[in-house]
């Protein structure tokens, strides 16, 4: 037996990491797969391709919504970051996500059994986002841990427009929890080509129309690659976006796609990586190609 928190016709809405256990090994008992997708709510149609993926895949999804407070190294960042509960879980219903877990801040890290999880990230903490964001991704990694823990996954989900931290937890998966199966999943833009993002709702309309620039600024570097080199084309990107106003460039990188090392010069089709960080306004958007 297990208790629902809360039932929406076929949607479980849990905030107890008990009820939950009591859901999952009900679950488990007759032999279902759990995919796992991990996220800080305000949930959009990039949030439900993770979801649409894990149904392909697994019995039973769950779904998890906690703005996460370690991962953000800015606190006027973490208290913008949208909230949006109500309309989460009506979008989760609709999309057939079978579960969610919503807690609080208290009943993970408060909790008696909390074990704090640290790990050695080698040079992925130290580079682009990791550098920018100091403690990020040790933030991302005790969360992501914990939540294994709580629901014991068979195949977690990650979209690959926060391609750093795919690889962050690809390497969390080979330190440990080497049984749960990782699926990259592709980025999903706007019509326009705007990666699509949480943050997106942050932007006025005016802003909204800088923002194109990043993706703009990925297809203009892939286009014009093999007539130039990697150095060059960073400066003369940087340099471009920087001229337009309320636009400031955090970093454009060109790397190898399997190490996300600098590349000094292009390698074989499929492993040039161009990463992009900008701030639009007060918001910083991420976006990446490959190609």
């Amino acid at each position: 037996m297990y208790i629902c928190v809360q039932k929406l016709e076929l949607l479980e809405v849990f905030y107890s990491k008990k009820k939950l256990a009591g859901f999952l090994d009900s679950q488990k008992e007759i032999e279902k797969t759990i995919g796992l997708v991990p996220t800080m709510g305000a949930l959009h149609e990039g949030h439900m391709s993770l979801i649409k993926e894990a149904r392909e895949h697994s019995d039973i999804v769950v779904a998890t919504i906690f703005v996460n407070p370690k991962q953000f190294d800015n606190k006027e960042d973490f208290d913008k970051y949208p909230v949006s509960i109500e309309d989460d879980i009506r979008m989760l219903e609709t999309n057939e996500c079978d579960a969610v877990f919503i807690p609080s801040e208290e009943s993970l890290y408060g909790a008696d059994d909390y074990r704090a999880f640290e790990m050695d990230l080698g040079y992925l903490d130290k580079i682009l986002e990791g550098a920018k964001r100091p403690g990020h991704f040790n933030g991302v990694v005790e969360i992501v841990h914990l939540l294994f823990e709580i629901i014991h996954p068979d195949f977690v989900f990650f979209g690959m427009k926060d391609y750093q931290q795919v690889m962050v937890i690809e390497k969390m998966l080979n330190y440990i929890h080497s049984d749960i199966l990782l699926f990259r999943c592709p980025i999903v833009r706007e019509s326009d080509g705007l990666a699509i993002s949480s943050r997106n709702r942050q932007l006025n309309r005016t802003e909204r129309q800088l923002a194109l620039n990043l993706h703009l600024t990925l297809l203009d570097i892939k286009d014009e690659y093999k007539k130039t080199n990697v150095q060059t084309l960073i400066d003369k990107h940087t340099e471009r976006l920087n001229k337009l106003k309320n636009v400031v460039v955090d970093y454009i990188e060109i790397a190898d796609s399997d190490t996300l090392q600098h590349l000094n010069e292009w390698k074989s089709a499929g492993k040039n990586l161009v990463l992009i960080a900008v701030f639009v306004g007060k918001v910083r958007l991420i976006d990446n190609l490959l190609f």
